[in-house]
């Protein structure tokens, strides 16, 4: 073989790569957010999960970072190299024309319970519950003991005699209890895909501008709602919102003025007489005083 066949055949890239490369060019021509998460700690049936429930909405793939880089090129976005140029192992990417910040919202609240590893916190109260462990007496009492949950031996094995709270949200799971709670098939902490960064319409997103306190914004918007209605009704600036309030808060405003005045009307003219005998019913009392 000439020395010209040796360094064709070792230049020659797998078609493997060659597929995987086209796909995320394609991919990358066809959606204009694009997501980078890293695949550390991820199990494979989080993933399976995770695409299941971003079925219609957005497309995961794994790859390495170079292909990645080569399918930006290829679909001429070579600005989306700045995803992964911090990226040292394979990462996952997501696909998709859904608002980068819709589709965080997304990720988050479909986070899937898991076991807990020691050192990690609690994603929500653990409650140990009621009832048969189906394991049999022996040292494992004693994890019982430390931890503080009440059992019971009923029919040769172990009982939590009654629910008990064994870490509250926040709280670090210790390794003692982790250890028990796998034993126990309890989940304490919620796993999912978690965006690094997004591209979204030539605008690169970090982890933190992409955080989001739905609660807080919403409270945000209620108060500036309020603000500029009550704003809107002092300057008697109308809109389809204020229109209602301004007509009833002229008509009182107009009664009162009418009622001050003693202009009679129908509509006023009792109250006209009930105010002229206050004023008289005041006017006796001061002349008593006198």
């Amino acid at each position: 073989m000439s020395s010209e066949a040796v360094v064709k055949r070792a230049r020659r890239v797998p078609e493997r790569k060659v597929r995987i490369v086209e796909e995320l060019a394609q991919l990358l021509a066809s959606n204009r957010i694009v997501a980078i998460f890293r695949l550390v700690g991820l199990r494979a049936n989080l993933l399976h999960e995770m695409r299941r429930k971003l079925r219609g909405i957005a497309v995961i793939k794994i790859a390495k970072k170079n292909l990645f880089i080569k399918a930006a090129e290829k679909a001429g976005r070579p600005e989306l190299k700045a995803l992964v140029e911090d990226i040292k192992e394979p990462a996952g990417f997501i696909f998709s024309n859904t608002s980068a910040f819709k589709l965080k919202i997304i990720l988050d609240k479909n986070r899937i319970p898991m076991h807990a590893r020691a050192g990690e916190k609690a994603d929500f109260d653990v409650v140990v519950p009621e009832m048969n462990t189906g394991l049999p007496p022996g040292p494992i009492l004693s994890e019982f003991g430390k931890l503080k949950i009440p059992t019971r031996i009923d029919g040769g094995q172990i009982w939590i005699a009654r629910d008990t709270v064994v870490a509250r949200k926040g709280d670090v799971i210790s390794p003692e209890l982790a250890s028990l709670l796998a034993k126990l098939d309890i989940k304490a902490v919620l796993k999912g895909i978690s965006i690094e960064k997004a591209f979204e319409d030539g605008v690169l997103l970090t982890r933190e501008q992409l955080e989001l306190d739905l609660e807080k914004i919403a409270e945000e918007v209620k108060s500036a709602h309020l603000r500029a209605l009550g704003l809107a009704m002092e300057i008697s600036y109308v809109t389809r919102e204020t229109v209602i309030p301004l007509l009833v808060k002229g008509a009182l405003e107009a009664r009162a003025l009418a009622i001050e005045a003693e202009i009679p009307s129908k509509e006023i003219i009792r109250d006209i007489i009930m105010l002229a005998e206050r004023r008289a019913q005041a006017l006796k009392a001061a002349a008593k005083l006198e």
